[in-house]
C-alpha cells in the first residue's frame, strides 16, 4: 500500500513539473527575447555615447509605462480566462478577450498620440538637457507608431498563456528578434548598405520588429488555429453583459492600477536619479536592462504559476491550488538565489558588453551588487502577488500592500536620498527598500488562504 502512495506521489510530481515546464519555457523565452530586444537597442546606442544611452532610456520609460499597463489589461483578463479554462467555459473567454483587445488598443493609441504629438510633455519629467531633448523627440516620433501594434499582439499572445498555448508569443517574439537584431545593425550605425540613422534607426527597427510580431499572432489565431479559443468575433463582444462586465472589472481593475501604479513608481524612480546628472540616467538604464533579464525566469514562473493555480481553482479543486503554489514558491526560491549570485558575477562582462567609461564602472560594480543580493526577494514577492492572490481574485489586496511598500516608503526615501546628493548604489538600495517592506505584508496575507477562490463559478450566477 505504501508503495503504490509513494509511486501515485511520484506520478503526480512528474505530471506537475512535466506541465510546468511546457507552460513556463515558452513565456521564458518569450520575455527574454522581449529584453534582448532592449538590451541589443541599448548596446549598440551606446557606440553612440551614454547620452544617447540616457535619450533612449528616457523614452523607454514611457513604452514601459504603456507596456505594464498593458500587462495589468492582459493581466486581469488572465485571471478570469484561466479559471473559465478550467471550467472549459469557451464562451466567456471570446466575451473577456474581446473586451481586453478593445481596451488594450484603446489605451495604446492614447499613449501614441501623447508621444506623436506632445512628446515634452514626458521628455521634461526627465531632462530639460537640450542634448537629450532633441534624439528622444526624434524617436517618439517614430515608435509612438509601434504602441498600438504591440497592444494587440499582448492581447493574443499573454492571454493564450491562460488557456496553455504559451507558444504563440514565444514564436513570434523569435521573429521579432531577428528582424529587430538586423535593423538596428544596418540602421543605427549605417551597416548592411543600410542608412546611418542613429537613434532614429532604432526606432525603425523596432517598428518593424512589433509589425512582424503581430501579424504573426493575427495569422495564427484566425487563420491557422481556428479552434483557437481567444478567437472571438463581433457577436462575443455585443454579448456581453452589464453584470458580466460588473463582475470582470471589480477583479480587474485593481490589477490594472497595481501594475501601472507599480510601473509609474518604477519611473519615479528614473526621476529621481535624474536628479542627480545624465550619467545616473545611464547607469539606471543599464543596470535596469541587465536585472531584467536575470529576473525573468522567476518572473515567467510565477506567471505560469498563475496559469495553473488559476486551472485549479476554477475546476474548483481549492487544496489542489494551495498544494501547486507551495511547490512553486520553493522552486522560484532556489533559482532566485542562484540568479542573484549569478547577476554578481556577471558584473565584469556587463562593463565590457555596454562599453561603460573607466570613471563609471566602480558605481555600476555596486549597484550591480545591490541588485543581486535582493533579486530572490524580489522573485518571492512577485511570486505572492502574480501567482498566489491574483489567481484568486485577490486583487485590491495585492493592490494595496503593493502601494504601500512602494509609494510609501521606497519613492519618498529614493527621493529623499536623491536631493542629498546620495550615490546611484545608495539610491538602488533605497529603491529595494520596498521589497523588504513588501514581504511582511505579503507572505502573511499568501499563509492566510482568503485568496484560495473560485471566480468562474460566480460569474454566471
Amino acid at each position: 500500500m505504501d508503495i503504490s502512495i509513494k509511486e501515485s506521489k511520484k506520478d503526480e510530481n512528474k505530471r506537475f513539473y512535466k506541465l510546468l515546464i511546457f507552460l513556463c519555457f515558452p513565456i521564458i523565452v518569450q520575455n527574454l527575447i522581449s529584453s534582448l530586444v532592449n538590451l541589443v537597442d541599448t548596446v549598440m546606442i551606446s557606440n553612440l555615447g551614454y547620452n544617447a544611452i540616457a535619450s533612449i532610456g528616457i523614452a523607454n520609460q514611457f513604452y514601459f509605462l504603456l507596456n505594464m499597463v498593458l500587462i495589468g489589461i492582459t493581466g486581469g483578463a488572465s485571471v478570469f480566462i484561466s479559471q473559465f479554462f478550467g471550467r472549459r467555459d469557451m464562451s466567456s473567454i471570446k466575451k473577456v478577450t474581446g473586451f481586453t483587445f478593445l481596451v488594450a488598443l484603446c489605451v495604446a493609441i492614447i499613449f501614441g498620440f501623447v508621444a506623436l504629438f506632445i512628446p515634452e510633455l514626458v521628455i521634461n519629467i526627465f531632462s530639460k538637457d537640450p542634448v537629450l531633448i532633441k534624439p528622444a523627440k526624434e524617436y517618439f516620433a517614430i515608435i509612438s507608431f509601434a504602441y498600438p501594434v504591440m497592444a494587440i499582439s499582448m492581447s493574443f499572445a499573454n492571454c493564450s498563456r491562460a488557456v496553455r498555448r504559451p507558444y504563440l508569443g514565444m514564436l513570434a517574439s523569435c521573429a521579432a528578434l531577428v528582424v529587430n537584431i538586423v535593423l538596428n545593425y544596418g540602421l543605427i550605425l549605417g551597416n548592411l548598405g543600410m542608412p546611418r540613422l542613429e537613434i532614429r534607426g532604432a526606432a525603425i527597427a523596432t517598428l518593424c520588429a512589433r509589425l512582424v510580431e503581430m501579424l504573426i499572432v493575427l495569422i495564427y489565431v484566425y487563420k491557422i488555429d481556428k479552434s483557437h479559443p481567444l478567437k472571438f468575433g463581433i457577436e462575443n463582444i455585443k454579448s456581453l453583459t452589464k453584470d458580466f462586465l460588473k463582475k470582470f472589472l471589480s477583479k480587474s481593475i485593481p490589477v490594472i492600477l497595481n501594475d501601472t501604479f507599480w510601473a509609474l513608481g518604477t519611473i519615479a524612480f528614473s526621476v529621481a536619479f535624474s536628479i542627480t546628472g545624465n550619467q545616473s540616467i545611464a547607469i539606471g538604464q543599464i543596470a535596469s536592462t541587465t536585472s531584467n533579464i536575470f529576473l525573468i525566469i522567476t518572473v515567467c514562473l510565477a506567471s505560469g504559476g498563475a496559469i495553473l493555480i488559476g486551472n485549479e481553482l476554477g475546476a474548483g479543486r481549492i487544496e489542489s491550488a494551495i498544494k501547486t503554489a507551495k511547490k512553486i514558491a520553493l522552486i522560484i526560491f532556489i533559482i532566485s538565489i542562484i540568479l542573484g549570485l549569478l547577476l554578481i558575477l556577471s558584473t565584469p562582462i556587463m562593463l565590457k558588453i555596454y562599453h561603460v567609461k573607466d570613471f563609471m564602472q566602480d558605481e555600476v560594480r555596486k549597484v550591480f551588487l545591490v541588485l543581486g543580493s535582493f533579486l530572490f526577494l524580489k522573485a518571492s514577492n512577485t511570486f505572492i502577488i502574480i501567482s498566489v492572490l491574483r489567481s484568486g481574485g485577490d486583487t485590491k489586496m495585492a493592490t494595496i500592500l503593493e502601494m504601500c511598500a512602494l509609494w510609501g516608503v521606497a519613492v519618498p526615501l529614493t527621493f529623499y536620498l536623491a536631493k542629498r546628493g546620495m550615490p546611484m548604489h545608495i539610491l538602488v538600495f533605497a529603491t529595494q527598500v520596498e521589497e523588504m517592506v513588501k514581504v511582511f505584508l505579503a507572505v502573511p496575507r499568501a499563509l492566510s488562504k482568503k485568496w484560495a477562490v473560485n471566480l468562474a463559478s460566480k460569474m454566471n450566477e
